[in-house]
């Protein structure tokens, strides 16, 4: 579009003006439209689709929800405080995955393997993971120090396409003399290897993302004010860097996100978004209806067509994802669909009841955003589904003449 900013409408989902200074976002990724943003001094912000919350305590750090329960709430505070809730955010309890007394950074990472549920990693010092919903715990790397003192982990990110891969990056230290260092690993966690060679390891590492298509397509980005080094790309898990970089302002870039379904990037910058296409070397601000203010997490819902966007000091925002992708069409009536088992082996029904008998139109996409499999079914009543496809996450797309709905189902 030769430089000319995309016309993306940003919209602020809060009431008036908001003010609160978010650290990191999550959705729930299904039809309810839960969010959770960790906001300096303020806790866990919580919306449960039809009104916002304060949960938990502390100032509120990262977060996770649950896709498949919507009374599943995860929170964390600064240096690596953790809560729990399974009551919608009501109630809370411990959840400790510090096994081993590490320093957390003031934003301790916490990601989700949606392929498996119930699946998370920490990184404190090293990275912890657990299989049980966070009710035990186990340590998948050893990483040392030169000096000895404690260096913490900054961000994590688990391949979507191939979960075997994990990327950590952990902090520079100036005073301890120790740089900054990224690890990969390729098969879960069982080792690690030091990818630093050919990244700038005098910033501090922001974010890393996995490349939702090809899982050895890895970026990470930088803070600070060294122009030039923002964000890197490799290709090869790390074996070889290219600076990415480009035309981007000398601001530090706070979080980078692959656009499910494509090969697009959006990088969350000190001053806005901005959007980088696969063949281009041209970042280009997409910001419209944004205030003028730190962005520093992004987040995508297929299943409601949203990109969210929290900021530091002007609260969340959210536009289409269809202006990038084109996934979803504008309906009259959205609904949730109700399905059973969501956790299966690929055998599910599809309980039409609430839907006007119409056709209906049933497209599964994958956790890349590809159509993987689309049939018509009736409405008004229980549909059996049989698929046959890969495990992982999946979601399911109904469209109709005046309905739209959706849903999340792991397949096992």
């Amino acid at each position: 579009n030769n430089g000319t900013p995309w016309p993306t409408q940003w919209t602020n989902i809060g009431n008036g003006m908001g003010v609160t200074s978010f650290y990191r976002l999550s959705s729930s990724k299904n039809a309810t439209g839960r969010l959770a943003a960790g906001a300096q001094d303020n806790s866990t912000f919580y919306f449960d689709g039809n009104s916002w919350s304060c949960v938990f305590g502390g100032d509120g750090m990262d977060n996770y929800l649950d896709p498949l329960d919507d009374n599943v709430v995860l929170g964390s505070s600064q240096y690596g405080g953790f809560y729990y809730s399974t009551d919608n955010g009501m109630s809370s309890q411990g959840f400790y995955p510090n096994i081993n007394n590490e320093a957390g950074e003031w934003t301790t990472p916490i990601i989700a393997d949606y392929t498996q549920p119930g699946t998370f990693y920490v990184g404190f010092e090293n990275v912890v993971k657990s299989i049980d919903n966070g009710n035990t715990w186990q340590a998948i790397s050893n990483f040392s120090t030169t000096s000895g003192n404690a260096v913490e982990l900054s961000a994590l990110a688990v391949g979507e396409s191939n979960p075997n891969i994990l990327v950590a990056a952990r902090r520079v230290r100036y005073e301890y003399n120790e740089p900054g260092t990224l690890y990969v690993s390729t098969n879960g966690g069982n080792s690690w290897i030091n990818r630093t060679t050919g990244l700038p390891d005098s910033l501090y590492y922001t974010s890393v993302e996995v490349n939702r298509q090809n899982a050895n397509t890895i970026y990470v980005t930088m803070a600070g004010f060294i122009n030039g080094q923002k964000i890197y790309m490799s290709n090869n898990s790390g074996a070889t860097w290219q600076n990415i970089t480009y035309n981007l302002p000398n601001i530090p870039v706070n979080c980078i996100k692959n656009v499910p379904g494509t090969s697009m990037l959006l990088a969350a910058t000190d001053i806005g978004i901005y959007k980088l296409d696969s063949a281009s070397t041209n970042w280009i601000l997409y910001s419209q209806g944004l205030p003028n203010v730190i962005t520093t997490d992004i987040e995508f819902n297929l299943s409601l067509n949203k990109i969210y966007v929290s900021t530091f000091g002007r609260g969340i925002w959210e536009t289409d994802l269809s202006t990038l992708t084109g996934l979803n069409q504008n309906q009259n009536s959205i609904g949730k669909i109700k399905v059973y088992p969501t956790i299966n082996d690929g055998n599910f029904s599809i309980d039409l009841s609430d839907v006007a008998n119409e056709k209906i139109q049933m497209t599964v996409i994958d956790a890349l955003g590809k159509s993987v499999h689309e049939e018509s079914i009736s409405g008004s009543r229980i549909n059996s589904i049989q698929l046959n496809l890969n495990k992982g996450l999946y979601y399911i797309k109904l469209n109709g003449a005046v309905y739209l709905g959706s849903a999340t189902v792991i397949i096992k």
